[in-house]
């Protein structure tokens, strides 16, 4: 068990990089990832193995985003369990919970690749005052958010006391310094 004060579990939050955008005969779930989004993914994917904060388990949506996203993100890391879940394409933010819930197992340190508006409204009420000066009403795609809560495994956690670690928005990241 975690000592008090000690965040030890993690849940890493990722909105999908900047897609496509909307037009007919493209459906929603069909939107690719464009050249700034695989970019941006590529940065937050090598940020993530420079500060160490690979997960154990991502729970990804099934949308082509998404799964692009996690393609690049990953394709730098060792081998993690990872696991496409219809549900999390049009989720709201109680159905996602309830998803990290079910999927928790033994990991310490889960990651959910996915989109908004479930991701910011998920992220606020997990943080809620604990947040810094960070306006985390502004979710934008690739941005990350890192929550730290008391406990030793995710299913263990209060998901509505968690600690903002980090939040990183993927525009912010400079290639060549990573």
């Amino acid at each position: 068990m975690a000592l008090f004060g000690q965040l030890m579990a993690r849940i890493t939050l990722l909105r999908h990089g900047k897609s496509e955008t909307p037009r007919v005969g493209i459906s929603d779930f069909d939107r690719a990832l464009i050249k700034r989004g695989q970019q941006n993914a590529e940065n937050v994917g090598n940020m993530m193995v420079q500060q160490k904060m690979l997960p154990d388990f991502v729970l990804v949506s099934p949308a082509i985003r998404t799964k692009q996203t996690y393609e690049i993100v990953s394709q730098n890391w060792p081998d993690i369990a990872m696991l496409f879940v219809d549900s999390l394409y049009e989720a709201t933010a109680n159905q996602l919970m309830y998803v990290i819930e079910e999927q928790a197992n033994n990991c310490e340190n889960m990651m959910v690749i996915g989109h908004n508006p479930s991701l910011v409204v998920l992220l606020n009420r997990m943080v809620g005052s604990t947040h810094t000066d960070n306006n985390l009403s502004y979710f934008p795609t690739c941005c990350l958010a890192d929550i730290g809560f008391e406990a030793d495994r995710v299913r263990d956690i209060d998901p509505e006391d968690g600690r903002l670690l980090s939040i990183v928005r993927a525009r912010d990241l400079d290639s060549r310094a990573l």
